[in-house]
């Protein structure tokens, strides 16, 4: 989903292997994290992390070893004695080894993603450099440790020096004021690590103004090279954490339910969301950092409204879209509806797509029969790009699991020329390329003269897409029945383990997300994680589109390259 709406995502290792495994948990294995990382981390290669070909999904971008460690391994990491930072040091280049082991046993290949660590913003006073600086203490104590393992007590398999250098990115979590930034981090972050990009994975100043805060946190990030900008923390707020910790969130539950979910064995209500309150800027939170970005927005009362996506497609989900007597709703039914009928909307044609759901919403009489005559009839719209010879009936990436399950068992035991224990090993790695492979194989069986609407939804778990959709999806195109790849820009070209400088180095090399791998003096990029544009989407799409799904809607980290923002600016 990520990789189909542009974005980047930063997921992190679960504080599990840390300290909450009871018993394992390498706080009670002398901080050594490598039997317990390694396992899991080569569980997230295996089922989502890696392609089919062993190289990483597209839209991952960076590592997190674990949020803020020296709040946590131990806990006294930056108020105790000096063992603190020792054993914090040990435990994340031990994971950082485990890292890169399960890489090397998962065969990994092409592209390789950054790793991070963020810090809290705390003052490390037992920290031997650096004690007085917030986050820098911390900073220096993983450089060094990196650097001399062994003074940390440990003997990496691999050399994590190395791949340090290469694939190593800061980071650190803060909700000071965007002013304290400069001088409190900044202006020494750039004399002791040169060369080496720093971003805030978890930024918001609670009760600030946020137009005015984060235009100056922009700010910073244009005049400073290193600093590559913020994740805006966060999306939803954490009513599980209770207290002050429910300041953060953008959305909130609405009243309204609008479906359920099944998560392993219990069934959860799926509400709505509403926008938060920004009152220093009189606007809604969301649209208060939608302002910053330049996004286009998205409009707030539509948040509890029938997602037209998920509605029928049919008489009856016709009706109920025509209903909200909205064309920006209309639109998005009748392009999920183009989706199904195995096309996709020319990037010319988006007029055209709005003019035709504009006149669908206000012409008296019109009917989804007209609708989908229009569409797929004889003289088909030349705005639409159908593909004819090679759209295919795979799983719906929209539909739940469980739905998804369900048709998988019903198509198994009515299918005539294939049998579903011979799925190749390739497809089994998800739900999704499972269904690719059997929807695919049984929407063959009936032939030429298939209904796409109605036998390619196995109870509206397909749908019968273009080779131009299912493309956008990692790997699908392995397991369809017919399918062919659709030549894509290639990922952001990442270089490989340099050179370990020498101790007298200043300058040291690093892998730099924007692909560089030198030192870096220029913030310009073509990685589209970092335009404006990318950025945008969080705002204009990701919450407006998903909303059923947003009680279960995980952090998605976007950081902003601050240059692209001048330029849009400008």
């Amino acid at each position: 989903m990520a990789l189909a709406e542009g974005l980047g995502v930063a997921p992190g290792m679960s504080d599990w292997p840390y300290y909450q495994k009871v018993p394992g948990r390498c706080l009670d294995t002398g901080f050594d994290c490598f039997s317990q990382v390694k396992p899991l981390y080569l569980q997230n290669l295996h089922n989502g992390f890696l392609r089919a070909d062993g190289t990483y999904h597209p839209a991952l971008r960076y590592m997190n070893i674990l949020n803020e460690p020296d709040l946590k391994m131990p806990s006294s990491t930056d108020i105790g004695g000096p063992e603190g930072p020792v054993q914090m040091g040990r435990t994340l280049i031990s994971a950082f080894d485990a890292m890169l082991e399960a890489e090397k046993e998962a065969g990994v290949t092409g592209a390789l993603i950054n790793f991070t660590a963020t810090f809290s913003y705390a003052i490390c006073g037992s920290c031997p450099q650096l004690y007085n600086r917030p986050a820098l203490g911390q900073m220096w104590t993983l450089d060094d440790a990196m650097r001399n393992p062994r003074k940390y007590g440990y003997s990496p398999k691999n050399d994590i020096t190395a791949a340090y250098f290469a694939r190593f990115t800061h980071s650190f979590n803060t909700q000071n004021p965007a002013t304290d930034l400069q001088h409190q981090f900044l202006d020494d972050y750039t004399v002791h690590f040169p060369s080496t990009p720093v971003y805030i994975g978890e930024y918001h100043r609670v009760g600030a103004n946020q137009t005015e805060d984060l235009t100056t946190i922009l700010a910073l990030a244009r005049r400073n090279p290193l600093f590559k900008g913020i994740a805006f923390f966060e999306f939803q707020v954490a009513y599980w954490k209770t207290g002050s910790e429910m300041d953060f969130g953008m959305f909130g539950f609405g009243s309204k339910v609008l479906t359920h979910m099944d998560y392993f064995t219990k069934t959860y209500d799926v509400h709505c969301l509403t926008p938060q309150p920004s009152p220093a800027d009189g606007y809604s939170m969301s649209n208060a950092v939608t302002r910053v970005y330049r996004g286009a927005g998205l409009d707030e009362e539509e948040l509890c409204e029938i997602n037209p996506e998920a509605l029928p497609l049919g008489p009856s989900g016709f009706d109920q879209v025509v209903a909200l007597k909205k064309t920006d709703q209309m639109e998005r039914f009748v392009e999920n509806l183009i989706h199904h009928l195995g096309g996709v909307v020319k990037p010319a044609g988006r007029n055209d797509l709005k003019f035709l759901s504009e006149r669908v919403r206000n012409t008296a009489g019109f009917t989804f029969a007209d609708l989908a005559e229009e569409l797929a009839g004889t003289s088909r719209p030349s705005w639409i790009d159908f593909d004819a010879e090679h759209a295919q009936c795979v799983a719906d990436r929209s539909a739940e699991p469980r739905v998804i399950g369900e048709a998988i068992g019903w198509a198994c035991q009515h299918a005539k020329s294939f049998d579903c224990a011979d799925l190749p090993a390739s497809c089994k790695s998800g739900t999704y390329r499972k269904a690719d492979w059997v929807f695919s194989r049984l929407y063959k069986e009936l032939g030429e003269q298939a209904n796409p609407l109605t036998q390619c939804s196995f109870g509206g778990a397909a749908l019968f897409a273009s080779s131009k959709l299912y493309n956008r999806w990692s790997d699908a195109v392995l397991c369809i029945a017919g399918g062919v790849v659709v030549p894509t820009p290639a990922p952001v070209t990442q270089v490989p383990v340099t050179q370990v400088p020498t101790a007298s180095t200043t300058t040291r090399k690093h892998h730099d997300i924007t692909g560089t791998g030198t030192t870096s003096t220029s913030t310009t990029s073509t990685d589209p994680l970092w335009t404006t544009t990318r950025t945008q989407k969080l705002f204009l799409g990701a919450a407006h589109r998903r909303t059923e799904m947003s009680s279960v809607l995980a952090a998605l980290f976007i950081l902003v390259q601050a240059s692209a923002l001048s330029a849009a600016v400008a």
